[in-house]
This record gives structure tokens, sequence and C-alpha cells, in this order.
């Protein structure tokens, strides 16, 4: 009997080790990958990244207890990082801050020593210029502090303090140039936010599911997965177009889905260093309805086709600004009218002025996308008439971008234009814009 009692607890004990191991090499992988490509990003991109902005060392800051962007960049969760170019293939990597920094992977550095040592080894190498995470346009590229910079002049001394020039162009052009493992892992946050936002859609249940409940499924799924929202709260789906419900019901999370809801849902995850930001559609069908209703169809194929309009302009090599400029000019010879919007609420009375005119209207939004997954804060060039501070960027091959446009309709049964927002997270290469994964090629049915 007591055999009988042990032999079922054991085999708990078993599954849950099982899982334990599981979860472990899960970690161990991720853990590895960071790793990889923190050697790749330092052995093939930190040269030219220094050397194409003429700059000869390049300090970054992270104080203890202050969490900095480029943490996993660096592998490291404090300490001054000191980039040295000393000529040759390769830049000379260390770490100050020993007695306290937690280092993920120590043999990506050459040297690693103490806060001291900071004053001798900048000395040594006298260089002429040098680099240092403060900016006033880069966020990310902005983390040291007031009191951290008076540190960091009293180890330089006046001498190397008058050397100092912001960082944010080598910390652009080190995280936008991308090798191959960033890709790769990029690619794999897409796939997974791609499964859990289609599969929550295809859930939805008219008349019984509500907005604030497929958002917590959807966060439950990254949940079980390790993975994180890239922000707090929810990001719940939006109601475009509702054939039973008033704009003022829709907008509540607690809104339950109704045939005929057009619903755009706007999201994205954190997964290793990357974070994704693009959309997915959805169209709740009505009674007796198998297909799109006609006009919206007709809207959403413009709209498609003033995707491959751009897919085949956008391409590396050129500046945003130079690039917005072409894709536009492309777009109207295509048929369709220029509409710039400023992101703001006179978007609306853009989209509106164009009344019921046959013609379809546009407007561009490409901007940077990666390791932050928030255009706002990402590093890199974007395509938009309301960015003008990032046109001046180069779209580098193999640039990670939120390839986002809107593009507008008349729908005659609804008396209003439709501006639906097509976003997916995709690569620019010198061929045009390439998919990191299966697109949003056609508003998902919900039956």
């Amino acid at each position: 009997m007591l055999l009988k009692r042990i032999l079922p607890a054991l085999s708990i004990v078993f599954l849950l080790f099982e899982g334990t191991v599981v979860q472990a090499q899960e970690a161990k992988a991720r853990f590895e990958m960071l790793n990889l490509i923190r050697k790749d990003k330092f052995d093939k991109v930190l040269p030219g990244a220094m050397r194409d902005n003429h700059v000869d060392m390049w300090i970054h800051v992270i104080r203890r207890g202050d969490p900095d962007a480029y943490a996993l960049d660096f592998g490291t969760t404090m300490g001054y990082i000191i980039f040295t170019d000393r000529g040759g293939e390769r830049i000379e990597r260390a770490i100050f801050g020993k007695s306290f920094a937690e280092i993920a992977d120590e043999s990506v550095y050459d040297i690693i020593a103490e806060e001291a040592d900071i004053t001798k080894h900048v000395a040594e190498r006298d260089p002429r210029t040098i680099a240092v995470n403060m900016s006033e346009s880069l966020t990310h590229a902005d983390g040291l502090s007031y009191t951290g910079y008076k540190k960091l002049v009293g180890y330089l001394g006046e001498r190397y303090a008058k050397r100092l020039i912001s960082s944010e162009n080598v910390i652009t052009d080190f995280r936008v140039r991308r090798v191959q493992t960033e890709i790769i892992a990029f690619a794999r946050a897409c796939e997974i936010q791609r499964r859990i936002m289609e599969a929550a859609l295809e859930s939805i249940k008219p008349g019984h599911t509500t907005k604030e409940e497929l958002g917590w499924w959807a966060n439950d799924q990254l949940l079980a997965q390790g993975i994180e929202p890239s922000y707090f709260g929810l990001d719940l789906p939006g109601i475009q177009h509702s054939e039973v419900s008033r704009p003022s019901e829709t907008e509540q999370p607690g809104y339950i889905f109704q045939q005929g809801d057009l619903i755009s849902w706007d999201w994205g995850i954190h997964y290793l260093n990357f974070g994704t930001d693009y959309k997915r559609k959805a169209y709740i069908l009505r009674e007796g309805e198998t297909a799109l209703p006609q006009s919206l169809k007709k809207a959403w194929d413009r709209g498609l086709q003033a995707r491959e309009v751009i897919r085949r302009t956008l391409i590396s090599g050129r500046t945003a600004g130079e690039t917005l400029k072409i894709v536009s000019a492309a777009l109207q010879k295509a048929g369709f009218a220029y509409t710039p919007f400023a992101d703001t609420d006179k978007d609306k009375e853009i989209i509106q002025s164009m009344g019921n005119s046959e013609q379809s209207g546009f407007s561009i939004d490409c901007h940077c996308v990666g390791n932050t997954g928030n255009s706002e804060i990402a590093e890199g060039p974007s395509m938009a008439p309301f960015r003008p501070y990032r046109a001046h960027l180069l779209i580098q091959p193999n640039n990670l971008i939120s390839f986002e446009f809107i593009v507008h309709t008349w729908i005659p049964e609804w008396k209003k234009r439709l501006a639906i927002n097509f976003e997916d997270n995709a690569l620019v290469t010198e061929r045009g814009v390439e998919a990191l994964y299966p697109r949003n090629d056609e508003i998902i049915l919900v039956r």
C-alpha cells in the first residue's frame, strides 16, 4: 500500500523536475544567444560604428541601481565600458568597476579593472575624441546623469574632459547595423507575437468576449513563455467601425465584441534584447456574411496595392528624407493622393477633407524599431513627415523597420472614409522591404 502511494508522488516529482529542466534549457539558450549577439556586434559592427563617426574612444557609463538601455548590449548591470580604437581589425574593450559589476560574459572584454584605473587607462591611449552617453535628441544615448558626468570628468581630468562629445551617432550605428543573429532573434519575437495575436482574434465569440478578456489572455500566453509586452498594462484592440455600437462604448475595456465590428490591434512584445511593434486586423462577420463586405474589401485591397509599391521602392542606401520623397512620388504615380499626417487629432480632418472621392489617400510612417519597440526612443532612420529629426539618417543594409503606412478610402454604406493602418515589422535591404514572418495579407474573419 505504501508503495502505491509513493509511486504517484514520485511521478509528480519527476514531471516537475522534467519541466524545470526544459525551462532551464530555454534560459540557457537565451543567455547563449545574447552572448553570441554581443560577440558578433563587438567584432563586426563596433569598428565601423566608431571609425565612421571619427571616434577614438567610446565611454558608456552605467550606474548601479539605474537600469540602462544598453545593459544587455554590453552584458553588464553597471560600470564604465570603454571602447578604444587602437588600429587593426579589432576595437579594444574594457570595463571598469570590477568590485560590483555583474558581467554576463567576461570573455568579450580585454580588460576588467577597478574604477581607479580609468585615469591611467585613458591617458595611456590619449584619445582625440571621446564619445559619452549624453544627448539632447536621443533618449537612449542620454543615460549619463549630471552627477555621473562630474564623476567621469574627475577621472578624465580637464585635458580629456574637453574632448567629450555625444555618443548618439556611434550608438545609432552600433544598434542599426544588424548581425544575422540579431535578425534571427527579432524574427522569432515577431513570430511569437503573430501566433498569439491571431489565435486571440480568431477565438473571439461575438456577444460574449470582451476586449479586456482578450488582452489578458494574450498577456498570459506571453507570461507562459517568460516574455512580457512592450508596454505596461494592456494594449487592447480598437474598434474602427461597429454596426451596432457607439464609439464611446467601443472605447471601454469591458466592451463586448459584436458582429460587424472591424478590429485593429496594435501590440508589441519584449524578447531577449528586442521589442516589436505591429498590428493585426479582424472583422466579425454578420448574419449571412461569408466574406468581407465589398467596400471593405476594396479599401483593404487598395492598401495592399500601396504596400507593394512601398515594398519595392523603399531600399537601403538612401536617407530617410530622400526615401520619403521617392516613395511618396511612386504612390502618387500609382494613383494615390498624398495626405501627410501630423500624428495628431488633425489627421482625422485631413482624411475627411477628401470626402467621398473615389481616390484613396495615403500617409507614411515607416519608423525605426528593434531593440525597444518604441519609435520615439529607438535608434535609427524614420520616414514620416512628423519625424524630421530622423530624416537625415541613412537607411543601412539590414535595417529593421516598422513598415507602417495608412491608406484611407471612402466606404459608401458607412458614409465615411476608412483609414486602414497597415503595420508589420520588416527588414530593409538593397532589394527592398523583406518580410521576417507572414505578413497581414488578409483581414482575419471571425465567425
